[in-house]
């Protein structure tokens, strides 16, 4: 039998992938394929030390466990896909407001799936998230603004 929390990240799961599926694609595939591994990959890195080491985080048990790679590979490429996908380049105020509701609906999935017991605090507050999420999806951004430079076709050798 399924317990709430995994129905509930399954089923998140589900929606994010399928969100990301359906969308209206902006991004070229190859922008989407390393936007994607990037994400994973930095996801992956601030978890090590914020999960791993300093365990103030985690999901479901401490320490590495297999359930935690739903979350992993199921939930952080498609929200980062979904994400850039929609993300205003070319307005600076509208691409502040963004990154805010971005942030503002990630705090509130974080708090859904602190009830649901998938996710766990060990330290950590909510309102840190509040301030780690537009910190974090601007490294993102910034990522991409580079490799969007080294792989512009004039600067290709």
């Amino acid at each position: 039998m399924v317990n709430s929390a995994m129905a509930f990240l399954l089923i998140s799961v589900a929606i994010f992938n399928g969100v990301a599926f359906l969308m209206p694609k902006r991004l070229r595939r190859t922008d989407m394929f390393v936007v994607a591994l990037f994400g994973l990959t930095f996801q992956n890195f601030v978890d090590m030390f914020v999960n791993v080491k300093y365990d103030l985080y985690g999901f479901f048990q401490k320490g590495v466990d297999w359930p935690s790679l739903i979350p992993m590979l199921g939930l952080f490429p498609s929200a980062i896909l979904i994400f850039f996908n929609y993300y205003p380049w070319n307005h600076r105020i509208r691409s502040v407001l963004y990154v805010g509701m971005a942030t503002a609906f990630l705090v509130g999935f974080e708090y859904l799936s602190l009830l649901t017991d998938y996710f766990y605090y060990n330290g950590w507050k909510l309102w840190w998230s509040v301030i780690e999420y537009p910190l974090l999806l601007y490294i993102n951004i910034a990522f991409y603004k580079i490799y969007r430079t080294l792989t512009r076709p004039d600067d290709a050798r």
